[in-house]
């Protein structure tokens, strides 16, 4: 917001809401912070932006934003200091980049919108700074608690517009940077306080259109900012919030002008609000909102880059495993080599000397074998530790190739989605983190989850995902905490819940988007075997399981976390197991 646009949007703010009541005084993230007002009839907002690079101040755009941020040090006092004061008015600080809201007791609330030194202060009825939600180094002095509040200084070898007679001063202004050797542009920005650059563009293409003065075109329209005639406007391709929703924000073709250009590109449309500050309020509220997404799917493929990071760490790990795996065939041999070689082996301390069946030279092998044990019985442990052996590396070479795959796959998902933007991009890109086993997003979807999603930064919930053999979602928690937050924060009402009887272990949750009356029989059987799997019982041959809905579990009062009370539930017997993998079943499906 340039001085121009911050004119306007103080000149309506304090006809829309001098003499109302602040009634609240949210901290939203952004960071923003909201003043809710009341006059008795109807309440009325205003929202101040604090992003350092965008400052911004207007009335609240079109997105509800149902994320709750815990008032801070600064926006907690303050609105408990502030709560049913009354309005007294909103206005410019001299015709800068900064807005005071005066309350009629004396304290007053001071907006600094500077570019990275944005900022909001208390004032006191004796005009001294109580609070500042932000301390930057070059202001330290300025804004200490209990120092006479000064605004920020203004920018040196600017000229400030007389807006009762702006031309003789800004004729003067622009002579000077003429004479300095400045373009009429850079002229403009440098000399003169309140234009920033789209102003400074609409002047300059009025004044080649009209063929006035720069000076002159700027005049008139600076007179004319006490009587907000001619409001800001927002010129772009499409309404602002559907740009920042479907991923098409283009700066570039999107701008916010203190005035209606004479002249626009064929392809933009003037968009405004019901006055300066709902407009304002519309182009900032969007932009946040693309902001916001873009971090938002920062996030996720930071999270799913460090799931690859983290698979292609296992799979190494496997890998040298691997290549340290004892060579399962010298096991047989040795077996094959004493049973062989009774009638001539001998001890040697704790080996055995026998011919080596293999060598045609006639060699011998040192086979180990533990003192007392009978050579037979040695050749059956060797014989044990070969097939164990051979069922070790199997596992080691198929977990290896899952964990190849599983890196490959993430890293393709990464480059599908880097580059997508906008609000849908962020949901797909969920949706296919969740379909990869990435658990992100988990929370029952709601208007006000929706709604929230898009704000607060996405989690690696502490649960493991599987799929059933039915194709269901099935949730296993890790900790104590995690079964707390899975069964009461994570899982819906409908879903069905398992738990191990009578000993520690995960709660174990089966999605049920449906709202099935009960679960596929395998698909229970399925998530029974994993409650049984990651509880203390995971060793018995059977384990009793309850199951039930959701809605039926309730916490117990005073417990610790994760310990729950079942209203009703059903009970089954499994054995402990790990729910198999879509390769295994396509193999099983296969040898039937």
């Amino acid at each position: 917001m340039d001085s121009i646009l911050t004119r306007q949007v103080a000149d309506a703010l304090n006809r829309a809401l001098a003499g109302a009541r602040l009634d609240a005084m949210r901290e939203e993230p952004g960071p923003r912070v909201r003043l809710v007002f009341d006059d008795g009839s109807r309440r009325a907002a205003l929202v101040i932006g604090l992003a350092p690079e965008r400052p911004w101040i207007g009335r609240p755009g079109p997105f509800r934003d149902e994320t709750r941020v815990a008032p801070g040090a600064f926006v907690g006092p303050a609105a408990a200091a502030l709560r049913g004061a009354v309005l007294e008015h909103v206005r410019q600080v001299g015709f800068d980049r900064a807005v005071e809201l005066r309350f009629r007791d004396g304290r007053a609330l001071y907006a600094e919108l500077a570019v990275h030194r944005a900022n909001l202060v208390l004032v006191d009825g004796r005009g001294c700074v109580s609070a500042s939600l932000r301390l930057p180094k070059g202001a330290r002095d300025r804004l200490r608690p209990g120092a006479d509040y000064a605004p920020p200084p203004l920018p040196p070898g600017r000229h400030v517009p007389d807006l009762a007679d702006p031309r003789p001063g800004l004729a003067a202004a622009l002579r000077e940077a003429r004479e300095a050797g400045l373009g009429p542009r850079e002229g403009l920005l440098r000399k003169v306080l309140g234009p920033g650059p789209d102003t400074a563009d609409l002047v300059l293409a009025e004044s080649l259109r009209t063929g006035r003065p720069a000076e002159d075109v700027l005049a008139k329209r600076l007179a004319a900012l006490p009587g907000g005639a001619d409001g800001p406007v927002i010129e772009a391709p499409e309404a602002p919030e559907r740009a920042a929703e479907s991923g098409t924000w283009d700066p570039s073709r999107l701008r916010l002008l203190p005035w209606a250009p004479a002249g626009k590109p064929e392809e933009a449309t003037l968009f405004r609000g019901d006055d300066a500050a709902a407009t304002v309020g519309l182009y900032h509220a969007a932009a946040d909102r693309v902001a916001d997404v873009e971090r938002r799917l920062g996030a996720l493929l930071s999270i799913v880059e460090r799931e690859r990071r983290r698979t292609a760490g296992s799979r190494d790990r496997v890998r040298r495993d691997l290549e340290a795996f004892e060579d399962p065939e010298r096991f047989r041999i040795w077996g094959e080599a004493l049973l062989a070689g009774l009638a001539v082996a001998r001890r040697v301390g704790e080996s055995v000397v026998v011919p080596d069946p293999y060598d045609a030279a006639g060699g011998e092998l040192r086979v180990p074998a533990v003192p007392g044990l009978s050579l037979t019985r040695v050749a059956d442990g060797h014989f044990r530790r070969h097939r164990r052996a051979l069922r070790g590396l199997e596992a080691a070479r198929r977990r290896a190739a899952e964990l190849d795959d599983r890196e490959r796959r993430l890293a393709r998902l990464a480059a599908d989605w880097s580059g997508r933007r906008g609000l849908e991009a962020a949901r797909g890109l969920e949706a296919a983190m969740r379909a990869a086993g990435i658990p992100v997003g988990l929370e029952p979807e709601t208007r006000r989850s929706r709604a929230r999603a898009v704000t607060t930064r996405p989690r690696l919930e502490g649960v493991r995902m599987y799929a059933s053999a039915d194709g269901l979602t099935i949730l296993a928690g890790k900790t104590a905490r995690d079964n707390d937050r899975l069964t009461f924060k994570l899982a819906a009402p409908e879903d069905f819940w398992c738990h191990a009887r009578g000993c520690p272990g995960a709660h174990v949750v089966i999605r049920n988007p449906e709202r099935l009356a009960r679960p596929p029989r395998r698909t229970l059987l399925e998530a029974a075997a994993l409650a049984a799997y990651y509880s203390d019982l995971r060793g018995e041959g059977g384990v009793e399981v309850d199951w039930t809905r959701r809605k039926h579990v309730r916490k117990a009062r005073g417990a610790p976390p994760g310990t729950v009370l079942l209203k009703r539930f059903e009970t089954l017997r499994v054995r402990p197991a790990l729910p198999s993998s879509p390769a295994e079943r396509d193999a099983a499906g296969d040898r039937r």
